[in-house]
């Protein structure tokens, strides 16, 4: 009985320690830090920043790679009560453009609803799947409420890719984070 406690014992330890190796950034991840917006990212990717007054708009590509994932961030302050409203403004037809351009490449397309986490926060997604040119490729597109600003992440290309990837678009996804805006400082009276 005291062996089968040992080899438990054991095997948890073991479980735990590769647990929290997946879950650490690696050493040579770089840091994305800009108005708020906060993650880490593998080196080997290129970063575009296309980013405007009315969002923040980070793309991923590889030079070796059809796969691709976009970090998008609102500026606009919101609560949670308006996220429906952002939703149905933006996000929404964010999908339904993408669904459209698979369609004009020729796919059909099937959607079907996703969830993941970014950064610590629960997200919803979509799940648009397609076969291009007989190669089977996916668009996964999650946003969620960060702080007070809207996020959407995407992660597309084709599934081999994706699968080959993904460790890299969990570590954006995993360490996204909006940084609190801290309030300006108010000056003691004079008296």
């Amino acid at each position: 009985m005291k062996l089968l406690n040992l080899f438990f014992a054991i095997a948890l330890l073991a479980l735990s320690s590769i647990v929290g190796y997946s879950q650490t950034t690696p050493a040579d991840a770089k840091q994305f830090s800009k108005d708020g917006l906060t993650f880490s990212y593998q080196p080997n990717w290129t970063l575009a920043d296309d980013s405007n007054g009315d969002a923040q708009q980070v793309t991923f590509s590889r030079t070796d790679s059809d796969a691709q994932i976009r970090v998008f961030a609102h500026r606009g302050r919101i609560t949670a009560e308006k996220l429906p409203q952002a939703r149905k403004s933006f996000i929404d037809p964010y999908v339904e453009s993408t669904v459209k351009q698979f369609i004009a490449m020729g796919a059909r397309p099937d959607q079907s609803p996703e969830s993941t986490d970014i950064g610590t926060t629960k997200a919803e997604g979509v799940l648009i799947k397609a076969s291009l040119a007989g190669e089977p490729g996916a668009a996964k597109i999650y946003w969620a409420l960060i702080g007070d600003r809207v996020v959407v992440l995407t992660y597309f290309g084709p599934d081999k890719e994706l699968k080959k990837h993904q460790p890299e678009f969990d570590l954006i996804r995993s360490s996204l984070q909006i940084e609190s805006k801290k309030p300006a400082a108010k000056p003691s009276p004079k008296p």
